[in-house]
């Protein structure tokens, strides 16, 4: 059976063959320890997760390709930068489409840390409603840049500006839109911006990226070996070596060179019309059909739909059993499903990506039509 993956908005799938020849070639070849050692395999691993700082911070227009830190995942990325940032007795703001990465991050300092923290409301106008929420002591506002069940973008360049005039930090999640989306920290007056490197930006899984801009010294994370001033006791004051300690992935890094260097060669703006095309084929062909409930709104690579009286996971396993993969639930986001206002076990989600092609939005569409057939009936 032919397969067709449609779950980038969980991770991208295929990658640009690029990918995996460098990671191989980076563990056949160069794959020594970064940052310890003199050694030339010691060095060539250094110079490659460099090479992927500069990127970054080309894609991002980070200032300095020594803000890009290297963490496991996005997860990992907003604990540093939320941990990093927010302290006790402050508040912060996050938005009502908030996956658990950050929910969950202010929940913890709400327990530990008296931190206070507010919803805004994505609707209408955001920037009225952030100004709603802001305190004295408002110390950041954290919020996804594109949700990951809808296509709803916010609107980043406004925010910023806005709370610079406030001094409040500006912490991104730009999970769903890192490769996509065009991001512009200095512009956009981005403190910290984290994401993987498994999604838009097509490297593998195992990566993943906080970019703190110059003005501001997180706190670490996580203590311990970070390859340089092994003589403190504490982790060092300049970033990335304060933010990174143990070996970082290596072979990862160079998978998301090759990822990145493709997104830089194809352009956000074309990917993100490529994806919302093929998105628009796949809904569109059911915009009139009674039995598909939508959840999602806007055009965009995400697809958040239910056959009525079908619970998600049964239509997922059922597209399943056609070759179609799909997910279904709450996508780790119960704050936006409640938003879109889902049933009590969410939706299934569709999504495309930057290498989905046509025959795939052509084979979703007849497998959909047959499981709405098969549970619909009488």
């Amino acid at each position: 059976m032919l397969l067709n993956y449609l779950d980038n908005a969980a991770t991208t799938f295929p990658k640009p063959a690029g990918v995996s020849r460098e990671m191989a070639r980076c563990i056949e070849e160069y794959c020594g320890n970064p940052g310890r050692g003199s050694h030339r395999m010691a060095l060539k691993a250094s110079e490659k997760l460099y090479e992927a700082r500069e990127l970054c911070a080309r894609l991002f227009f980070c200032p300095d390709p020594e803000g890009v830190t290297f963490t496991l995942n996005a997860t990992y990325a907003l604990n540093m930068a939320v941990f990093g940032l927010v302290g006790e007795g402050d508040h912060v703001l996050i938005s009502d489409l908030e996956h658990n990465s950050t929910l969950r991050c202010v929940e913890h300092l709400k327990r530990t840390k008296n931190v206070a923290f507010s919803v805004f409301s994505t609707e209408g106008n955001v920037q009225e409603s952030i100004e709603a929420g802001l305190r004295n002591n408002t110390k950041a506002l954290i919020c996804t840049h594109a949700s990951n069940i809808t296509n709803r973008v916010l609107p980043l360049e406004k925010i910023g500006k806005l709370l610079k005039k406030r001094g409040v930090l500006f912490i991104v999640d730009a999970s769903q839109s890192a490769g996509s989306h065009k991001i512009d920290m200095e512009q956009m007056e981005i403190d910290a911006l984290c994401l993987p490197g498994h999604k838009g930006l097509l490297g593998p899984q195992g990566i993943g990226i906080a970019v703190f801009s110059p003005s501001v010294k997180p706190q670490p994370l996580v203590h311990g070996g970070s390859g340089s001033h092994s003589r403190l006791p504490s982790m060092p004051d300049h970033l990335p070596d304060r933010m990174e300690a143990g070996t970082l992935p290596t072979p990862a890094a160079a998978g998301l060179c090759e990822g990145i260097r493709y997104v830089l060669e194809q352009g956000e703006e074309g990917i993100l019309r490529r994806e919302t095309e093929l998105m628009r084929r796949m809904s569109g062909e059911f915009e009139n059909d009674r039995r598909i409930f939508t959840y999602s709104s806007g055009d965009g690579p995400i697809w958040l739909f239910n056959i009525k009286g079908v619970p998600s996971q049964k239509t997922a396993r059922m597209l399943d059993s056609l070759g179609v993969c799909v997910r279904p639930g709450l996508h780790c986001a119960p704050l936006a499903h409640r938003t879109l206002t889902t049933p009590e076990d969410g939706a299934v989600r569709v999504s495309t990506g930057p290498l989905t092609c046509r025959w795939q939005a052509e084979h979703f569409c007849k497998a959909l039509k047959r499981v709405a057939d098969e549970t619909c009936r009488g």
